[in-house]
């Protein structure tokens, strides 16, 4: 009887061990989620080509020249899916569409770095 209390309090102690790294497993899996969240792609043509942005904090307003009719960059929402680093206007129509985009602002032309 003695050997099955020991042992009880040895289990029920590697059971709350095991829980504890399975909740942090899948808060961590979330972050990873939505880390991409926030990225910045920049219109580098008239007829929008869109390129990610080597650093979302880099991005300036200032630095969009009326030149084009297309957006002048997008943003990533952090609903899941994925983005690809470059894509035109027609798949920023759909990527917007899916809620994976969506405008920095109103502002439209080419981004110049």
């Amino acid at each position: 009887m003695v050997r099955i209390k020991k042992y009880g309090k040895l289990l029920l102690g590697v059971a709350t061990i095991g829980g504890a790294i399975l909740t942090q497993s899948f808060t961590q899996n979330a972050v990873k989620t939505t880390k991409f969240a926030g990225e910045v792609y920049i219109n580098t043509s008239t007829s929008g080509s869109y390129q990610k942005l080597s650093s979302p904090g880099d991005y300036d307003p200032n630095n969009c020249e009326q030149a084009s009719d297309q957006s002048c960059a997008w943003r990533r929402t952090s609903t899941p899916g994925t983005v690809p680093d470059n894509f035109d206007a027609t798949t920023a129509a759909s990527l917007h569409s899916a809620g994976l985009i969506e405008p920095m602002n109103d502002d439209k032309g080419i981004y110049v770095e």
